[in-house]
């Protein structure tokens, strides 16, 4: 069986992750600032990043990548005009996780839907994850 996660992801230097709450207004299912990584002392870089948690019909792990896409991009189109210049000003990254026991297939999107996915000028990334563990 396969399973997705799916998030929208701003990374930078000089990112500040309540500016992006307030611009989107939404709020993240992941974030770290400056402050809280100098105070765990690990090379890494502020960041925003936002799943859908919190809305109606969200899922934490997506049997379909399409539906999960479908559902964020429900959320988020109102505000692609924001989160076009945000990709402008920081690093984006639509992030898919990918977590499957078998070799037997992974995702498929539909043409239109990487189309739409592609309109916000963001790269896709699907990390693969194995387990040979049944879910």
């Amino acid at each position: 069986m396969h399973k997705y996660t799916i998030e929208l992801s701003f990374y930078g230097d000089q990112l500040d992750p309540s500016e992006i709450s307030a611009c989107l207004n939404l709020q993240p299912s992941g974030s770290l600032s400056q402050s809280q990584i100098q105070a765990i002392k690990r090379k890494r870089r502020p960041y925003w990043g936002f799943n859908g948690q919190g809305e109606v019909g969200f899922q934490p792990e997506w049997t379909c990548l399409e539906d999960g896409f479908e559902f964020l991009l429900k959320i988020l189109n109102p505000r692609k005009s924001e989160i076009v210049a945000l990709a402008h000003q920081f690093d984006g990254l639509w992030w898919c996780g990918h977590f499957q026991a078998s070799f037997d297939g992974g995702p498929t999107l539909s043409p239109d839907l990487l189309v739409e996915i592609g309109s916000y000028g963001i790269p896709l990334t699907i990390d693969n994850y194995f387990s040979d563990e049944q879910a």
